[in-house]
Order: C-alpha cells, then structure tokens, then sequence
C-alpha cells in the first residue's frame, strides 16, 4: 500500500466517522432543543398574552396562530411569529395581539444575532439604567390600525403607531418594523378568510376627508367609489361579493374637531368596528374616548363598544349596563359631551351614507 493511498483511506475513513459522530449527535439534542424551543415559546406566549389564562394553537394557511382566552373561555387575544433578516441575523419575532387585530399587546424577540453592543439593543440595551428592555416594550399597547412607523432622535406618538429606533442601530430598528408589518397585514388576511372575525379587516384609512379621495392612504385591497358626493372604501370576497363598507365622518365635539372611521357589514345594519382618526378634546376626560388609561376593562373600552353594534335603530349613550344588541353603548363619566357627540356623528352619517349607498345599489 502506497503511502499517498494510506493517507487517502485514512481521510475517507476520518470523514465517515466524523458524520456518523455529527449524525449521533444531531440525532440525540435536536429532540432536546426542539423542547427547550418549545419551552421558550410556552414562556413567550404568557408574556405576550398576559390577560389569557389558555392558549389554543392553530395551523391556518400555513401560519401558526395562537389563540388566548380568557376565564369565561371567550377570546381576547391572537399571537403569531413574524421572521425576517435583520442586519446581519435572522430575527424571530413572537408579537402578541388583541382579539381585533388592532392593537400590539407585546412583543417577544426569540431569536437574534445582530451586532453586539448596537443592532442587539433590539431585545436588551444594558447601557440604559432605567429599562433595559426599553426598545421591545415600545410596542407594549401599540396602535397598528396604520402601519407602524419609526421615528428618530425624538418622541414616538403611539397612538398613531410610532416607535422610536436605536440610535446606532436604525436597520435593525427598522428591520423589526417591517417584520411585524409585514406579517401583520398577511395575518389579517388569513384571519378575514378563514374565521368570522370581521374588525381586523376594516380598511386602513388614515387622514381621509368626507370626499376626497388619497388612494395611496387606502389598503391595496380596498375599492373606492363615489355615491353623491360621497366616498366609500369596499372589501369584497373572493367571488366579488362584498363584505364590508367604510367610510369617514366628523362633528364638533366638546372643545375639538372629531372625525372618524366607520366600517360595516355590506347592509349597514351593524358597526364592524369604529376608529377615531383626528380629536383634540380635554385631556384625562374627553381624550378618553381613544384611551382610557385608568379604566379596568380595558384602555379602549370605549371605542370598543362599538364593535358589532347592531344600528338598526339610532346608536343611544346610557350611564351603565348597554345592551349592544339595542345599539347602546355606555357614555363616559366626565366626558358625555364628547361621547355623544361620536354617538351623533354615527347617527347622522350611518343614515346618510346608508340611504346612498343602498339606492344605488338598489339601482
């Protein structure tokens, strides 16, 4: 045997037996680190869905969704991942939402390899003192009926969905941004097909007047049309039926202009859900009817109210216990002016756009 034979066997054999080595190995701690995985998700899960008390998963479309449910079994939240590359890394994303879509309760970064010291500041910035998680916990409680957006070197508004990004490290700021975008406005299209949770899929418009019409403010999906004067955002199925109509509104309430959007099913007889794009009431009282920070039920509760409000009749306030099958809804202690002026506002337009729309669809 050759010397230059010896030294290839000896390769060949050295070869094998380091990947029947590597095969044994990934053999023995895949299982474990699927657990670990497993285990780091089940922790992931209850941070971002603090309020429910299960969590049901669920395969849709080829997406996970994990959805949480409260004590008396009724759903008040969705959680999925969103992946994406960052910088340098793949990010893995765990973002925990409300039942409508609408609002981020938490996010949780499972999964990042940026830059030490700068795009690593995404999950956990040891240089500030106060709050170390300062980045990810901006989007605790955020609004994302619009796109979330990022800001820098200045103060986020959350309300209108901003955040602000690292110094430093604006890509990978950015790249978090734009994952959760991303994979947001795909979820809520999963869900809109396949379940019968119908707030999520309201258009997105932001920033509309009554009757002009800024396509580039409304979602891809959404038909624009004109009925008198006025304009109207359509959803339509698969088959081109439709299956929600929006449209904007306004009225001057206590101290301020307020406009807002108003979604409904295709007949008109029940509010999808209701979001106020533009108010300047009395801070701590009429502000409320966005967020009401010191309320139990919850910050929006108010706007909350008018998601599946059967309006068959005229939308009322009253003080305590609405029924929604009657189109009350509770008006807010210390700020009834501002309450029933949203209450007015629906009124007049649900009947003016309905009366519209449905003869010219009659036509």
């Amino acid at each position: 045997m050759t010397k230059s034979y010896r030294l290839i066997l000896v390769l060949t054999m050295t070869a094998i037996l380091s990947g029947l080595l590597l095969s044994f190995l990934n053999l023995h701690t895949k299982p474990l680190i699927e657990a670990h995985q497993n285990n780091v998700l089940k922790s992931a899960l209850s941070s971002v869905l603090p309020n429910s008390v299960k969590t049901e998963e669920k395969m849709i479309e080829n997406q996970q969704f994990y959805f949480g449910y409260d004590k008396q079994n009724r759903m008040n939240g969705i959680a999925f991942l969103a992946e994406g590359n960052g910088f340098q890394s793949k990010l893995r994303i765990l973002v925990g939402m409300d039942e409508t879509l609408t609002q981020i309760v938490k996010i949780k970064i499972l999964e990042q390899k940026e830059t030490p010291g700068l795009g690593t500041k995404i999950e956990t910035d040891p240089s500030s003192k106060s709050d170390s998680e300062w980045f990810p916990n901006q989007f605790d409680n955020l609004n994302v009926q619009q796109s979330i957006s990022y800001v820098k070197n200045q103060e986020a508004d959350k309300s209108n969905g901003e955040i602000m990004a690292i110094t430093g490290a604006t890509i990978s700021s950015k790249a978090v941004v734009d994952i959760i975008n991303a994979t947001l406005n795909k979820n809520r299209e999963i869900i809109r097909r396949n379940t019968d949770l119908t707030a999520v899929s309201c258009p997105a418009v932001a920033g509309v007047s009554e009757n002009v019409i800024i396509p580039n403010l409304i979602a891809e999906d959404s038909e624009i049309i004109v009925i008198e004067g006025k304009s109207y955002y359509i959803n339509r199925d698969n088959s081109g039926k439709v299956t929600r109509v929006a449209f904007t509104a306004s009225g001057v309430g206590f101290q301020s202009r307020i406009k807002v959007l108003v979604c409904m099913n295709p007949d008109f007889s029940e509010i999808q859900s209701l979001r106020i794009l533009e108010q300047n009431e009395t801070p701590g009282c009429g502000t409320r009817i966005i967020k009401d920070i010191k309320n139990e039920m919850g910050q929006e509760w108010f706007i909350k109210q008018f998601n599946g409000l059967k309006v068959t009749q005229p939308v009322t306030c009253v003080e305590k216990s609405p029924k929604k099958s009657n189109g009350e809804v509770q008006a807010i202690s210390g700020a009834t002016v501002s309450s029933e002026t949203i209450v007015d506002i629906l009124n007049n337009s649900i009947r003016n756009y309905r009366y519209s729309y449905l003869k010219q669809k009659a036509n």
